[in-house]
């Protein structure tokens, strides 16, 4: 697995301000601080505003802030390009995923929330941060359980929250425009293109053809049950770039990119495909519900299965240009040893 290289410098005042409220010191807010030689220009920032379209609404938010406090979607892509960030929610999910720079930075910013428990969010510890934006990215479907109100009333919220997985492209741009460093998001768009592009072409002979599916590998089941992926889902989002076909959709239209299965279901649900997709851990191990689905002897008939044609992809969670290319990394080693691949 190669390292990603950073072409550009972490911005201290990050770190700085975030090893400051950590110890308990209180930042300078944006109304400035007559002892800070750069609090003029600072306020003077701030104090500029411009009208940006979210989910939420037309919000007036600052031209350029200095204090976001960002959840969700939006932290990864915001550390990574070096937005002016007080705190953030946890975002462990993808920890294995950053490079050293960037992880110092995420574990140096105050946390807010656990993650994936928005409903947990720390209001006071947000109002300690002195945020004058904050970014939401969590999913669509949980902004009910945050108190609007409360943040509204700390500072501008901007609300841009996935529907399905995939939308991570697109929401990283927002999220870059709203904080005021798109000129610095997406430097690594051009180099995934380019190899998404690349590894299309490579299977395209030998793997166009065939049928996937995906399993998710971090969905939360219960024992006895799995969730099958379907094409804008975690994983199958990023094979979906190579050309590969998902078919297939959710009974239930409202669950969009998969749906929850009992075991029972797996021969009608998977016997008719030629490749299974999930993920796995960094090092390479798969999660305890995962573990019960391939002990399963049901799962061990599918066709798919014993003809061996699965790809296990490390960092499937990618929701960012950079770690998705480690992604595609992952996933060009696993189409390479296909028994599918092979025998064409």
């Amino acid at each position: 697995m190669r390292v990603l290289e950073r072409s550009r410098a972490r911005s201290a005042a990050v770190l700085g301000a975030a090893a400051l409220l950590t110890v308990g010191l209180v930042g300078c807010s944006s109304d400035g601080d007559s002892d800070n030689a750069d609090g003029g220009a600072d306020t003077a920032a701030s104090s500029e505003t411009r009208t940006f379209e979210a989910q939420n609404g037309s919000i007036e938010i600052p031209a350029d802030p200095q204090r976001i406090v960002a959840c969700g979607y939006a932290v990864l892509p915001l550390i990574q390009a070096d937005a002016n960030l007080a705190a953030v929610c946890e975002w462990t999910r993808e920890t294995e995923n950053m490079d050293e720079e960037t992880l110092a930075a995420y574990e140096e910013l105050p946390k807010v929330a656990p993650d994936m428990s928005v409903a947990d969010l720390n209001y006071e510890a947000i109002t300690m941060a002195e945020p004058d934006l904050i970014i939401m990215g969590v999913p669509a479907m949980v902004q009910e359980q945050l108190d609007m109100a409360t943040l509204e009333s700390l500072a501008p919220v901007v609300f841009l929250g996935p529907t399905i997985p995939s939308e991570w492209r697109e929401l990283g741009e927002q999220y870059a425009d709203a904080a005021n460093v798109s000129d610095t998001y997406g430097g690594f768009k051009e180099e995934y293109d380019a190899r998404a592009a690349e590894l299309a072409d490579k299977y395209a002979d030998t793997l166009g053809a065939l049928t996937f599916a995906g399993v998710c590998s971090e969905c939360g089941t219960n024992p006895g049950e799995y969730m099958r992926e379907y094409g804008s889902s975690y994983t199958t989002n990023l094979l979906g770039d190579l050309g590969f076909t998902f078919p297939g959709e959710p009974v239930d239209p409202e669950d969009s990119h998969g749906e929850y299965l009992s075991f029972e279901q797996l021969p009608e649900n998977l016997g008719d495909v030629d490749v299974i997709v999930y993920g796995v851990e960094a090092d390479g191990s798969v999660t305890p519900e995962l573990q019960e689905l391939f002990d399963s002897p049901l799962w061990q008939e599918l066709p798919a299965v014993k003809a061996g044609n699965l790809v296990a992809v490390e960092h499937a969670n990618a929701a960012t240009y950079e770690t998705a290319l480690l992604a595609l990394d992952s996933i060009d080693a696993a189409l390479e040893k296909l028994p599918a691949n092979q025998s064409q």
